[in-house]
């Protein structure tokens, strides 16, 4: 069996007690696999008692959080007192694996790392070559049955889809107008059993969108930060305010469009091939485009602040904003659904969202 990963994936490594958002003081629900738990179960150090007071077996098991929201065993710190005590093999999977993700095939698991963590987001973000991958040979693992042709169709129009982003040569809107355009005429394939066709990027469209709705669509999600809904609505304001500054914005900052586009291709190699198992593409590639598109826009509101912006505030916002949107199953069948639903969201809405 391979594991096929971004050629970046090799350079992620935790940061530990150096990062500022510590997935340790997130207030996520951090569940203990069943192996894990039977090693601190059968703990007979220090800890003992401390494990068997900070433990919740039910429903799930996982350790109990503090009033704040912070991992009872992550230290003054900012270090691991598991890890500091028993080593790495002691995490159990969420610790060890997050932020890293992986999708099941047969003969073949896809990984990578996920742009919620401020550490894995500035290694997509700051990537400078094209999107590539590599391959290890990995045991055998089970999967779920799934429809062999569609994955190879998928897979086959997943590669176009990086070559064209991979092309410096053309324009970031371009490129989402054009792969937006290409997932539209894919998913009209799956729904009417097409998959032999071929399709080619090509597009002319005049439809106009405007980011205000979208934005005002995120503010009715369930956030995970009570502060993000407040954020997006001052984003709003700030928005409709200055737009004519907008060019300026982008003479002023032309390594954001790598920014972007980077972001785009990460979208594409997380989500894409997951239309294997619900014969859903559109919406995902729409997903791609909106969140290139609102990122673009939350980068312009927090460069109007002082009229610059760096790397660490793209780092900051994109990790919030995937913190916000991929990283809550409801907000993102919430999403899927709106793109059947909204007018705003219909693909020829979206054909000029970054204009």
């Amino acid at each position: 069996m391979k594991l096929r990963l971004p050629n970046y994936y090799k350079d992620f490594k935790c940061t530990a007690d150096k990062c500022n958002h510590s997935c340790c003081m997130a207030g996520w629900e951090i569940d203990i696999d069943e192996k894990s738990l039977e090693f601190y179960q059968d703990s007979n150090n220090k800890l003992k008692e401390k494990l068997k007071e900070n433990i919740i077996i039910s429903p799930t098991p996982h350790f109990k959080l503090d009033e704040n929201g912070i991992c009872p065993f992550l230290t003054e710190d900012k270090l691991c007192e598991l890890y500091l005590n028993f080593g790495e093999n002691s995490l159990c999977d969420i610790c060890s694996e997050h932020p890293r993700y992986y999708e099941f095939f047969k003969d073949l698991k896809e990984g990578g790392i996920g742009l919620c963590c401020e550490e894995a987001a500035r290694i997509i973000l700051t990537q400078t070559e094209p999107f590539s991958t590599y391959e290890i040979d990995i045991p055998y693992e089970n999967v779920d049955d799934y429809n062999e042709d569609l994955f190879d169709y998928l897979l086959e129009n997943r590669k176009k889809i990086f070559d064209y982003l991979n092309d410096s040569e053309i324009p970031l809107n371009s490129k989402l107008k054009d792969v937006l355009w290409f997932a539209n005429t894919i998913q009209q394939n799956i729904d009417f059993n097409f998959l032999d066709k071929q399709e080619i990027f090509n597009i002319s469209s005049n439809s106009k969108s405007s980011i205000y709705f979208i934005l005002e669509f995120l503010t009715t999600l369930e956030p995970n930060d009570p502060n993000w809904i407040p954020y997006l609505k001052n984003i709003i304001e700030i928005y409709n305010n200055n737009i004519e500054k907008y060019s300026t914005y982008t003479e002023a900052n032309p390594n954001i469009k790598q920014y972007l586009n980077n972001i785009a291709s990460y979208f594409i190699w997380r989500y894409f091939l997951k239309g294997t198992f619900d014969e859903e593409i559109l919406s995902k590639v729409k997903l791609m485009v909106v969140s290139v598109g609102i990122l673009n826009a939350l980068f312009f509101c927090k460069w109007l602040e002082n009229e610059t912006i760096s790397l660490e505030d793209c780092i900051d916002i994109t990790r919030k904003y995937s913190e916000e949107i991929e990283y809550s199953e409801d907000n993102l069948y919430a999403f899927a659904e709106a793109t059947y639903n909204l007018d705003f969201l219909t693909t020829e809405s979206l054909l000029n969202i970054l204009e």
